[in-house]
């Protein structure tokens, strides 16, 4: 997921809860423009970047990015009574304010910033150069398959009889 996927979920996701006039009730999960889980990630990268810019002191910037957090459990195909919800409402602000704690914990100016928010929201942040040597590591991996008689013949050799590149 980058930045720009994740602004354009949160924008999505916003203008259906405005839109929808049924607070604290349930609404229809196929209204999301993405799993619930992936919101909340968007909106964790989000807030991550608000820290980066130094702008999460700003309200006007992270509550309705907080508010749209609470609300994403009235997103159920079940329906829910209302203390389910509250309770739901508290935990995602909870989840929200230890995201953000874990977040002050770092340092803006490190250079593997991004990397440590990535890695804490579970993303995958690979780039073309790590992805290729990944998948070069499982085709050679899957291409050499050595027996146990061959592991033998090759321990037995003496040192002169080995190839050795120069």
């Amino acid at each position: 997921m980058t930045i720009q996927q994740a602004e354009q979920w949160v924008r999505d996701y916003q203008s259906v809860l405005s839109g929808d006039t049924k607070r604290g009730s349930r609404r229809d999960p196929r209204l999301l423009p993405a799993p619930k889980e992936k919101l909340l990630q968007a909106i964790k990268l989000q807030l991550a970047q608000l820290f980066f810019f130094n702008s999460h002191t700003n309200e006007d910037l992270t509550k309705p990015l907080i508010k749209a957090a609470m609300f994403l459990d009235s997103f159920s195909d079940l329906p829910t009574g209302a203390t389910e919800f509250i309770e739901s409402m508290h935990r995602r602000r909870r989840e929200i304010d230890s995201f953000c704690m874990e977040l002050l914990k770092l340092q803006r100016s490190d250079q593997f910033y991004w990397q440590r928010v990535y890695a804490m929201l579970g993303i995958n942040s690979e780039t073309k150069t790590t992805s290729f040597f990944e998948g070069m590591k499982q085709r050679l991996r899957s291409g050499f398959k050595s027996s146990a008689a061959q592991e033998e013949q090759f321990a037995s050799r003496d040192p002169e009889e080995r190839i050795t590149l120069d």
